[in-house]
Parts: structure tokens; C-alpha cells; sequence
């Protein structure tokens, strides 16, 4: 069996932000993707595709894949769930990819990911500001691309090419050579 990934999408998803990580996955590393919502419910995008669920929040369990991955959102800021945050502990304990990108951030702050490891979001106060005095925030990196600690990608928002790129290389370490011209050609810049 091959490696499984499970996208958390909550109402209002980032389309960019998803649409750099699960095709790559999905067709050049023949990762199975499969998306969790909430409440169980299809999700619409903040571009207005709805995406189906094949699982609630509640329902997955740190076994469930190889790969964890919270893609933006204007609803992670409001969102508190300890079990939905000890799921994303349990998944990074059990040596397993977790990936938060843009305002999952938050979640990955909340669920105390950033610990002792190199993180980034979209931007240190804001990040402080969502998730006041979370564990880590000495290790904050402000990086224009995503950024790895141990098996743990973050990304800020306008970077969802090198979140894609960093959670391939730890699901096959090989073909980061490969990777660099995806990199390059698929740089989205947002003028602020």
C-alpha cells in the first residue's frame, strides 16, 4: 500500500494553498489524498469549489495516513479543538509529515507543534497575536519560503510552492533535485 495523506479543510479552504501540495503528491509521488472537514460536511473553497469529505475532524486518528496537512483558512483563528490539536501532536510524535500552512498556523501554535522547532506563518506578531505566548515563538523564522523542523513543514500563505516542495522532499528525500525546477517555476508572488 502506498502513502496516505489527509488535507483538513475548513470552511473557506485556500485553493492556491492546496492546489500546490495534493497534485504533487497525488500524481508525481502517488500519494492517496483523501480530505477531512470539520463536521464531515463538503467544504467550499474560498474560490468556490467544494471539496467532499471522506472523514470528520473527530474521525481521524494519527494512524489514518503518512502525512497531516491543515491548509488555510479565515476559520483557524476561531477554531479550538484539543482533540483535533493532540491529533496533530499524536500524528508528529508518531513520526509522521504534519504540514500547516498560512492561518493553520494557529492550530499548529495551539497544539504546541512549534516547540523547539523552526517554524514559520504569516508573520511573527500576527501568529502571537492568534496564539498568545505559545511554545516556540524564540524559534519563529520570518522566511518568505516554507520552513522545515524535523518533520513539521509551516509555510506563510504566499508561499504554497515551497510548502508542496518541503513536504515531498520528506515524503521521498531522492527526488529534491528534481524538485528545484518546480520550485522555480511555480514561484507565486503576492505584491503587498
Amino acid at each position: 500500500m502506498g502513502k496516505q495523506a489527509i488535507a483538513f479543510l475548513q470552511p473557506g479552504w485556500a485553493d492556491w494553498e492546496a492546489g500546490h501540495v495534493l497534485p504533487l503528491l497525488r500524481e508525481y509521488f502517488g500519494v492517496e489524498v483523501r480530505a477531512a472537514t470539520p463536521d464531515g460536511k463538503p467544504q467550499v473553497s474560498i474560490g468556490g469549489l467544494e471539496a467532499k469529505a471522506d472523514a470528520s475532524f473527530a474521525e481521524v486518528k494519527p494512524t489514518d495516513a503518512d502525512i497531516f496537512l491543515a491548509i488555510g483558512s479565515d476559520a483557524w483563528p476561531k477554531f479550538h479543538d484539543e482533540r483535533f490539536f493532540g491529533l496533530l501532536r499524536d500524528a508528529l510524535d508518531a513520526d509522521r509529515i504534519v504540514g500547516v500552512i498560512c492561518a493553520a498556523t494557529v492550530a499548529g501554535a495551539r497544539a504546541g507543534l512549534f516547540e523547539g522547532r523552526d517554524h514559520t506563518s504569516n508573520g511573527r506578531d500576527w501568529l502571537l497575536g492568534h496564539a498568545p505566548g505559545y511554545a516556540g515563538a524564540d524559534r519563529y523564522r520570518e522566511a518568505g519560503p516554507a520552513v522545515t523542523g524535523g518533520k513539521l513543514v509551516s509555510a506563510p500563505g504566499r508561499a504554497p510552492n515551497t510548502f508542496a516542495t518541503a513536504i515531498a522532499r520528506l515524503v521521498k528525500p531522492e527526488a529534491a533535485k528534481g524538485l528545484e525546477g518546480y520550485e522555480a517555476e511555480s514561484r507565486l508572488e503576492w505584491s503587498a
